[in-house]
């Protein structure tokens, strides 16, 4: 009996201090930091946003920790452009993306692909526009992460999704499901943006011809 009490001691002790240790590191941007968009400009409509309603908090994952987050899209085509916001307080980050299946919620995830972005802007909150060089072929549901080589970088913090969805889960280093429980939302600064499907390629073909139809009657 005293067994029993205790492990389930145990258990509850280690979910509160799953709990407390997320709710610790999501960690408030300081008053009057701007987010930098860097020209965001999504050449086609996204089929997962998630860039509008700012928390005020980030995800600070610490030197070299992937946290990705549950992206539910609206289609499975190839992703074209992946759009990420981050606040580095100082140092300018080293960051890599990767890309995960998101099997229900089954871990260790299979990677996709890793993109390896450099040095990026530190000192502030920023986002930058991934356009990739060859799109990735992808299912709808994925885990997106990012990791920084700056221990106080971290992803921001937005909620909710205006896109697709998002179900309040991220994951950390690809060992476990971690939860905000609310406090704040889970879900990143995110937003993937297709391939166009060959029906949208044939409309922006016909407006691009009629532009150069009216320029040239113009001249």
């Amino acid at each position: 009996m005293f067994r029993t009490l205790l492990v389930t001691a145990l258990l509850l002790g280690a979910a509160a201090l799953a709990n407390a240790q997320v709710r610790l590191t999501a960690q408030p941007v300081p008053a009057g930091v701007n987010l930098n968009n860097n020209g965001l400009a999504p050449q086609v409509a996204p089929d997962y946003s998630n860039t509008t309603t700012f928390t005020g908090y980030y995800y600070a994952g610490g030197a070299g920790a992937i946290v990705a987050d549950d992206v539910y899209r609206t289609t499975n085509l190839p992703i074209a452009q992946i759009t990420f916001g981050y606040y580095a307080p100082t140092a300018a980050p080293d960051v890599t993306m990767y890309i995960y299946d998101l099997n229900g919620y089954n871990l260790p995830a299979p990677l996709l692909a890793s993109y390896p972005l450099g040095t990026l802007s530190g000192g502030g909150a920023y986002a930058y526009t991934i356009t990739l060089a060859t799109p990735l072929a992808a299912p709808a549901d994925l885990w997106i992460g990012f990791s920084f080589s700056a221990a106080n970088a971290g992803l921001l913090i937005y909620d909710p999704p205006t896109i697709g969805s998002s179900q309040d889960v991220f994951m950390k280093d690809n060992s476990g499901l971690w939860y905000f429980g609310g406090n704040p939302k889970a879900n990143f600064y995110l937003e993937t943006v297709p391939v166009p499907e060959p029906a949208s390629l044939l409309v922006l073909g016909s407006g691009v011809m009629g532009l150069f139809t009216l320029r040239r009657r113009r001249a």
